[in-house]
């Protein structure tokens, strides 16, 4: 063994940070809406057959365009079901609910349209994805007219 330092340089960050910024972090913690939009915010309850896929998802939230712009969609991740089952008792005995993951519902609002989508657990601690409705870009030429 000799007593020379590895050759391997050490990893550095993609683009170096200024004096004056602070150093770049690779996660950002997402934060659920305030109690008030979520209040106004159309929320989607998924059931059995809604959470199955990527599409059924998408086929369950409304068309961005049928909403105003920066209108707030809600995607909670419990299953909403009438039915009993032997399973969601015994998820109920121990405190947990059937739930579609973030990754599906978020996947399903960016391919519908929905943008500035995110994911994240309120105060309650109910896991949310939401997205906003696409604000108009420039004038239209039915506003034109």
């Amino acid at each position: 063994m000799s007593d020379r330092k590895s050759s391997i340089p050490a990893p550095r960050a993609s683009r170096p940070a200024s004096r004056n910024e602070a150093p770049l972090r690779a996660r950002t913690a997402a934060r659920a809406p305030s109690a008030d939009a979520r209040a106004a915010a159309t929320t989607i309850a998924l059931r059995d057959d809604d959470a199955t896929s990527v599409a059924a998802v998408m086929a369950k939230l409304p068309d961005p365009a049928s909403l105003s712009p920066g209108a707030l969609v809600i995607v909670p991740g419990e299953v909403v079901s009438g039915a009993r089952s032997l399973a969601r008792s015994v998820l109920a005995v121990f405190g947990r609910t059937k739930t579609v993951t973030r990754a599906r519902r978020c996947s399903a609002l960016v391919a519908r349209g929905y943008v500035d989508v995110g994911a994240a657990e309120d105060e309650t601690r109910a896991d949310l994805a939401w997205g906003y409705v696409p604000k108009a870009s420039g004038s239209s030429s039915s506003e034109e007219a």
